[in-house]
């Protein structure tokens, strides 16, 4: 059977028209003089998407899937709860499903943030799931869930194509040090006057008011409407879990499958979740790279101790700690080499700084170029090439500037401050600094330069978490030692949610699990999606062996190749693709 694909979209339309028009009936009908009808019965126009704005791994992705990725504005209300007082744009990614004959709806994308863009997210997503290995079973579901979903990101309002906020002022920001190696009076001043003047000048935004967790889901709602669908799908990673839940609070009958990768505790704050990130970076540096690290002295040159290396590390200058912690990935455990190679750096650069106290930076870099980090050839050029990035970073002299806020650091802050408020006391968060600075030493005490001490009142109202108990079943997926959203807040969320179902990856630190390239987690959130089907309550996958610990044999690697692992097994390939990449930011 050939379907003509124009003529299906156009059908979908005019069904989504349909739906729309009982929509409004049911809630008590519409006048030409509303101004919600503008919204609610608007024509998207899709047109293929720019590859410029959505980077380039999802460029890539577009060439990939051709004429099924389309990109469109949605006009929104600014304030949903008066529609007449003006309107903002929301961009948005739409893969079509492959069989559009089979379509089931769509599915939802956010990766977190807040102020993360998933508009190129699904168009990566979307590639992965389509070309999938179709030689096994896990690969053949993932391809189904392109065969029968639309995959659909958009930027949440504020941030990449979307109307965007930006926060700026001419004050100039003070020098500021890492708050978890320098609680100085002076430091810890410098960074609470930079976080007022932050707050100061996002509130001065006639925007920023409209830039709310509430929003985005009203956003979400009204985008499901008009793409013809009776029920949501979606999935969030870390705060998109935040923001999943209260979509799920507003509207727990319209939710259909909701994947929630990574979770912050919803039931608590955002103050809540910096100080469990802080723990859980702490606990993720002492229980799985620093012994991991000392399991493979061949690879990283740091000896066979954990416990003394922690001290090494403690002992690094304070300025030479600052840059390297601030470099390391806990996104990703596929980067743990990359992290061991960096330490490597970091205490060799801390040693040649104490030998040449008064080098310059070509003295410095020249230093570098000299020394031998690791015995192997490869992977002393890998320390050596990290060792001359912390060097630029270290020499680099600070300096005031005015206050600026791109996009995504600015819906951040908005939306954090927005939703809830925090506790408007300076000397509170200065002790909570302290305290988490002296029992996580690498990582603790960034929680004191907190914006919404200074935002006064909330925007949004959080809707009672109860009513997303109502819904269908959300699956919650998590590792079992994610340093940005620790599983303790997963653990919390399924108490609260007597309908969620949660599956922990174990010896796992992945932030962000789907898709894991293994069947215990991807066939059950295949299954989800396609059938319904819900695990057990509670449930455990097995996480992958770090790089450095998968054994050589060539037994080992066949049965890691069938488990569709996605794991280099050479250890400078692995290096040469990992180099450079940034840390990323942000729950």
């Amino acid at each position: 059977m050939t379907v003509h694909l124009p003529s299906l979209w156009h059908s979908l339309r005019l069904a989504g028209a349909g739906l729309l028009a009982a929509l409004l009936v049911a809630c008590g009908g519409s006048s030409p003089e509303d101004p919600w009808t503008a919204f609610a019965q608007q024509r998207l126009d899709w047109q293929a998407c720019d590859p410029d704005q959505l980077g380039e791994e999802a460029a890539h992705a577009l060439t990939q899937l051709g004429a099924r990725a389309q990109c469109t504005l949605m006009r929104a209300p600014l304030d949903y709860s008066h529609p007449d007082r003006g309107e903002l744009q929301v961009a948005v990614l739409r893969v079509a499903a492959e069989q559009p004959w089979k379509r089931v709806g769509a599915i939802f994308f956010n990766p977190g943030g807040p102020g993360g863009d998933g508009t190129g997210f699904a168009a990566v997503q979307a590639a992965a799931w389509r070309y999938a290995k179709p030689d096994s079973a896990t690969g053949q579901l993932l391809m189904q869930l392109a065969n029968r979903y639309d995959l659909v990101g958009f930027a949440p309002r504020g941030v990449g194509a979307s109307s965007p906020l930006t926060c700026e002022s001419a004050e100039l920001n003070e020098i500021q040090f890492n708050l978890s190696f320098d609680r100085s009076p002076q430091n810890v001043g410098n960074a609470l006057r930079n976080a007022r003047l932050e707050a100061d000048a996002c509130r001065t935004n006639p925007l920023s008011p409209h830039i709310h967790t509430e929003a985005t889901a009203r956003d979400m709602d009204l985008l499901r409407a008009l793409l013809g669908d009776r029920q949501l799908n979606y999935i969030g990673y870390s705060y998109g879990s935040w923001l999943g839940t209260w979509y799920a609070s507003l509207f727990p009958d319209r939710v259909g499958h909701m994947l929630l990768d990574s979770s912050m505790d919803v039931g608590a704050d955002f103050d809540a979740a910096t100080l469990q990130r802080e723990m859980g970076h702490q606990r993720t540096m002492d229980e799985i790279l620093l012994p991991y690290v000392a399991r493979h002295p061949e690879l990283f040159n740091l000896g066979s101790s954990a416990i003394a290396l922690r001290a090494t590390l403690l002992a690094l200058a304070p300025a030479i700690k600052s840059q390297l912690f601030s470099a390391l990935n806990f996104n990703d455990s596929a980067l743990i080499d990359r992290n061991g190679l960096l330490l490597n750096a970091g205490i060799h650069l801390n040693a040649l700084r104490e030998q040449l106290p008064m080098a310059d930076a070509d003295q410095l870099h020249a230093a570098i170029d000299a020394h031998a980090f690791i015995p192997a050839v490869e992977e002393n050029q890998a320390a050596a090439f990290f060792a001359h990035r912390l060097a630029d970073r270290l020499l680099a002299a600070p300096a005031r500037a005015s206050i600026l806020l791109a996009p995504p650091a600015a819906v951040n802050v908005s939306v954090r401050c927005n939703d809830l408020a925090t506790r408007a006391s300076e000397q509170y968060w200065i002790d909570v600094g302290n305290d988490y600075a002296a029992r996580y030493p690498f990582f603790g005490g960034a929680a004191t330069e907190n914006p919404c001490l200074y935002w006064g009142a909330p925007r949004a109202v959080r809707p009672p978490l109860s009513a997303a108990a109502t819904a269908v079943p959300l699956l919650l997926l998590q590792s079992r030692y994610d340093a940005l959203t620790p599983v303790e807040g997963a653990q919390a969320n399924l108490d609260s949610l007597p309908n969620a179902r949660l599956i922990v990856v174990e010896d796992e630190y992945a932030h962000g699990v789907f898709p894991y390239g293994d069947p215990c987690v991807d066939e059950k959130v295949a299954h989800y999606f396609l059938r319904g089907a819900v695990p057990a309550r509670l449930s455990h996958c097995t996480g992958k062996l770090l790089a450095g610990d998968v054994p050589a044999s060539a037994a080992r690697l066949v049965a890691q190749a069938a488990q569709e692992s996605t794991r280099d097994q050479d250890f400078m390939a692995r290096i040469r693709r990992q180099i450079g990449v940034p840390a990323p930011r942000g729950l």
